[in-house]
């Protein structure tokens, strides 16, 4: 099983949505992935839910506060990091820019909100009581975390030049590219130019979950007033489609045939 007590640096950890709507979002994901939630008060007010698997913490989402009214509902990804400070430092030396800066979450870690220099924004995690997800690969759990941008290979090598990724390119269009630690997959890119997106659509970090059958998740996707963006797509590792919730956050689920645990 997918079970993790501890992350190496570098690696993805964790995904939190931001919505408008946090009692409905609750029970769309709850009813989508058999989640249980917990309610956790936060030094700046409101909560934060944790959701649950079994007994193990796989994500999490909370209200959007009112200083961000300009910002649309989505699912946000957090990387790993032994050293805050550092990361912070050498991610700024690379050309990246930091979002909201280094503070503490109570006695849960260290986080800073970072933007890298194709314009996407990512997490960066450093654990104190809380380490991230405590399972994930597994069905209803986050699975996988992808760079959607324009300038993939320039991404990938700020990426590696800040973690040390370990970076692989197919040399089949549209040059998928995937980036490992200590010889685990760990995500993926790829340049949108290439498969001819929207130039409106910006960079961003999706957030994937594996799903037992995805076909059945995209019945309750619609019953529950969420609209898959795409029809399914099969690929070598398994089965995916695109989808928006109800409040606006888009998601991807994918029906993975072999998952990494």
């Amino acid at each position: 099983m997918g079970i993790r007590d501890s992350y190496e640096n570098g690696v993805f950890s964790w995904v939190d949505l931001m919505t408008t709507d946090q009692e409905a979002a609750k029970q769309f994901y709850a009813e989508l992935f058999s989640w249980k939630f917990q309610d956790m008060p936060v030094d700046t007010g409101g909560v934060y839910s944790m959701a649950f698997k079994g007994d193990r913490t796989v994500a999490a989402l909370f209200a959007r506060p009112d200083d961000m009214a300009q910002v649309p509902p989505h699912w946000s990804s957090y990387i790993t990091v032994k050293d805050l400070e550092t990361t912070v430092q050498r991610w700024q030396d690379q050309g990246g820019a930091v979002v909201m800066p280094i503070c503490d979450i109570m006695d849960s870690g260290r986080m800073a909100m970072v933007k890298d220099p194709t314009d996407a924004i990512v997490g960066l995690w450093q654990a104190k009581e809380f380490v991230g997800a405590g399972r994930v690969n597994e069905v209803n759990t986050f699975c996988w975390t992808e760079l959607q941008t324009r300038g993939a290979d320039k991404a990938a090598e700020f990426y590696k030049a800040v973690f040390g990724w370990d970076i692989e390119v197919d040399e089949k269009p549209p040059n998928y590219i995937t980036a490992s630690v200590s010889g685990r997959m760990n995500c993926g890119m790829f340049d949108m130019d290439k498969v001819n997106l929207p130039a409106e659509i910006p960079s961003t970090w999706a957030v994937y979950f594996n799903v037992e059958d995805l076909d059945k998740s995209l019945e309750i996707v619609n019953r529950l007033g969420g609209q898959a963006l795409i029809d399914p797509i099969d690929i070598d590792p398994g089965r995916f489609a695109t989808v928006r919730d109800p409040q606006g956050a888009v998601v991807t689920l994918m029906q993975v045939y072999n998952p990494d645990d």
